[in-house]
């Protein structure tokens, strides 16, 4: 038989897949509610309510589901800011919304982009995910777009992405500095950072490198894909992909979007309301 935990009162307790009842720090939740832009009151709400109804011990999906749903009773748009990672994961299923994405970020820090770009290198022709142009340095982009949580980047992504940058590298045209890039949107493995850095390919994943991930990158410039719009359903949001419709700011510009794809007057208010506090409260 297993220990009990050591908790306090005030500790809220979850239950594990095995079935053994461990304490849930809430350090890094309240770090997470505060930087949705929530109050320190409602934040203690929330963790205050999780206390109340995790006696017997919960998931910590189901707390995380039970913040989200306190959030979004509140404000839509913390509640939007807080599942950023699922939203980002959502970006499916296939991978060009992903690469969609990482041109705007790409953008909002001052690169001119181009998506989904055939370059011939020396050998064979490519396909390259995002370029990335700013004065005389060029970016060339790899993404590797995954849909499921614990799926991570190994070694062998890195060796066939530096394989490419040498072809590449061999027939790219003077005027530049170029930079290869691999893009993951969850995490990396320690071969994989390790060879990557060996050989000079730069590496951004969800959370690499520290202090500047992909995480960091996005909360800095203030994209938001549609998927983390708590006003529609997973079927309208699939819908705006399909559209090649990619960020929130693109239905901001082009609200018609959404009476594409069946919204009614009043629901085309209520996420353009949604749309507009996120972009507008930070």
């Amino acid at each position: 038989m297993s220990a009990s935990p050591n908790k306090s009162k005030d500790s809220i307790l979850v239950r594990k897949a095995s079935g053994e009842i461990e304490v849930f720090s809430t350090e890094k939740l309240e770090r997470s509610l505060l930087m949705t832009g929530a109050s320190a009151k409602l934040v203690r709400h929330v963790i205050d309510r999780m206390r109340r109804q995790s006696g017997r011990g919960v998931t910590s999906r189901k707390l995380h589901q039970m913040a989200f749903q306190l959030l979004r009773k509140e404000a839509r748009y913390l509640a939007a800011r807080y599942i950023l990672k699922r939203a980002v994961m959502s970006l499916g299923p296939s991978g060009y919304p992903f690469e969609k994405f990482i041109g705007a970020l790409l953008e909002k820090q001052g690169y001119q982009t181009e998506v989904g770009v055939i370059l011939e290198g020396a050998c064979v022709t490519h396909e390259v995910d995002v370029i990335a142009k700013k004065g005389r340095l060029r970016r060339l982009v790899e993404c590797k777009y995954h849909n499921r949580e614990g799926i991570k980047c190994d070694v062998k992504v890195p060796l066939y992405v530096y394989a490419r940058s040498l072809d590449l590298q061999n027939n790219a045209p003077d005027q530049y500095d170029h930079e290869f890039w691999l893009v993951t949107n969850t995490k990396f493995t320690s071969d994989a950072v390790k060879y990557g850095t060996c050989v000079n390919l730069k590496l951004l994943s969800w959370d690499f490198p520290e202090g500047n991930s992909l995480k960091n990158q996005i909360e800095r410039e203030e994209i938001h894909p549609i998927t983390c719009l708590t006003s529609l359903t997973k079927h309208q949001k699939n819908q705006l992909l399909k559209q090649n419709v990619v960020l929130c700011r693109e239905i901001s510009n082009h609200p018609d979007r959404l009476r594409k794809i069946g919204l009614k007057d009043r629901q085309i208010n209520r996420v353009v309301k949604e749309v507009t506090q996120l972009i507008q409260n930070y």
